[in-house]
């Protein structure tokens, strides 16, 4: 396979991601993580057929960067915001708790067992690698609540904390990543910048860019000139984050950010750019597949289950916690934290983020980590989120079941106030009442 069949058939892949979830009718379709998208690209990489060689990641890399970009943007966006609705103050500090307390546990057991791992890692490179895998390990994907509320017809106190807290653990990883790439500043610049120079510009050019893009966005709202700017700007930031060798989730993070906080029109750019999110994943997440390599060994191995067992002790503990200190979660049982054991698209964009700017040994172990991880998640996360609404009492119907066709039935109900403007599972609003995207 050459470069341009590749990416003709990221394209395919990216279309069929939209038709398949773009509209409200289909639901419970994919795993909340998307880590089949994943297997498929192992499946299809170097390492088993080789469909998809290693040397064609090369070719394409330049539209991953712009994907991960992207994402980001949708994610910053729609930062603090579940449902049509702002997120409280408290529950942003429980969510920044929760996972300053997961991805520090994973931080610490992973730094201080690297000497008996991997034997010759400098004192440098331990932090960026237990740093980096930290930051995989703090997130809840924020559609595994939203896929308990669509398929099992979750809704209730519960089920509006744990989507606030998986949706405001999203700056921790973003802000992270911005820390650890200081560290790591540009080889090409020759001018001293110190750790905190490297961070201030990187938060100030999303920040910027964001102000730009509301000033460009004008008074009033027009579908197509919008999508314009939004395009251009993001793509200008994503260039110069390039250029720089700066973090472009973090720049786009808080671009999205200060969008949102500055625009108008934030929700009229929500409900443009949150279709085009699983569109525009599917592909990223077969190209991770396709990134992996499994070649680093039993150490490997080794990495990955001691990442996986403090991931599942800090998260028991944190549901806990939770359990006994918040009202609307005293009912959940001792599975709460197990319920907020998935992670999604964000923790594999980080792993291969650090795959392409420190390619090796430490990016290849993050993205193998952060990947094993989201299928562990598959496994565990989903089914103790639904034993644990069904304890406090918030799924009370069957599961919506999925005809042959694809098309999920259910019976009529009228929707929770929280989520009856919200995207559905997969970030996708209803735009029957919207202009059609160019």
């Amino acid at each position: 396979m050459n470069a341009l069949i590749l990416m003709m058939a990221l394209l395919v892949l990216s279309y069929l991601g939209s038709f398949l979830v773009g509209g409200r009718a289909i639901r419970g379709v994919g795993l909340p993580s998307g880590i089949e998208w994943v297997v498929l690209g192992v499946i299809l990489g170097p390492e088993l057929l080789g469909v998809v060689g290693g040397s064609l990641f090369g070719a394409v890399e330049p539209v991953v960067v712009a994907a991960l970009g992207w994402l980001a943007l949708v994610v910053g966006l729609d930062y603090g915001r579940v449902g049509g609705r702002t997120v409280a103050a408290g529950r942003f500090l429980i969510g920044i708790a929760w996972a300053l307390f997961t991805g520090g546990g994973a931080f610490a057991a992973v730094y201080f067992a690297l000497p008996y791992i991997f034997t010759d890692l400098s004192i440098a490179d331990r932090l960026l690698l237990s740093g980096a895998i930290g930051l995989a390990s703090c997130e809840t994907t924020r559609h595994v609540v939203r896929w308990a509320a669509e398929r099992h017809r979750a809704e209730g106190p519960l089920t509006n904390v744990l989507a606030d807290i998986s949706d405001t653990q999203d700056v921790v990883p973003f802000v992270g990543v911005a820390v650890l790439f200081a560290t790591r500043p540009s080889s090409g610049s020759n001018i001293h910048i110190p750790l905190l120079g490297w961070l201030g510009m990187t938060l100030a050019l999303g920040a910027v860019m964001g102000l730009a893009t509301t000033v460009l966005l004008g008074r009033d709202f027009r579908l197509r000139e919008s999508w314009g700017v939004l395009l251009g700007t993001s793509l200008l930031a994503i260039g110069i984050s390039a250029r720089l060798e700066l973090p472009i989730l973090s720049v786009l993070f808080v671009m999205g950010v200060a969008i949102a906080a500055t625009s108008r029109h934030g929700d009229e750019i929500r409900a443009m750019v949150e279709p085009t999110e699983r569109a525009v994943l599917l592909p990223a997440l077969l190209l991770v597949g396709v990134r992996i390599n499994p070649h680093l060994g039993p150490r490997l191995g080794a990495l990955i289950a001691l990442v996986i067992a403090t991931r599942v002790t800090a998260k028991y503990i944190a549901g806990r916690v939770l359990g006994a200190t918040v009202e609307d979660a005293r009912r959940a049982g001792p599975r709460l934290g197990f319920a907020m054991i998935s992670s999604g698209a964000l923790s594999m964009a980080i792993g291969l983020t650090f795959a392409m700017r420190f390619p090796g040994r430490i990016g290849d172990s993050v993205l193998a980590t952060t990947a094993t991880l989201a299928l562990f998640g598959e496994l565990v996360g989903p089914a103790s989120l639904t034993a644990v609404l069904r304890n406090a009492g918030e799924i009370t119907e069957a599961p919506v079941s999925v005809s042959p066709a694809g098309l999920a039935s259910h019976a009529p109900r009228a929707p929770h106030p929280s989520w009856s403007d919200a995207p559905d599972d997969y970030g996708h609003h209803d735009s029957s009442s919207h202009e059609e995207s160019p």
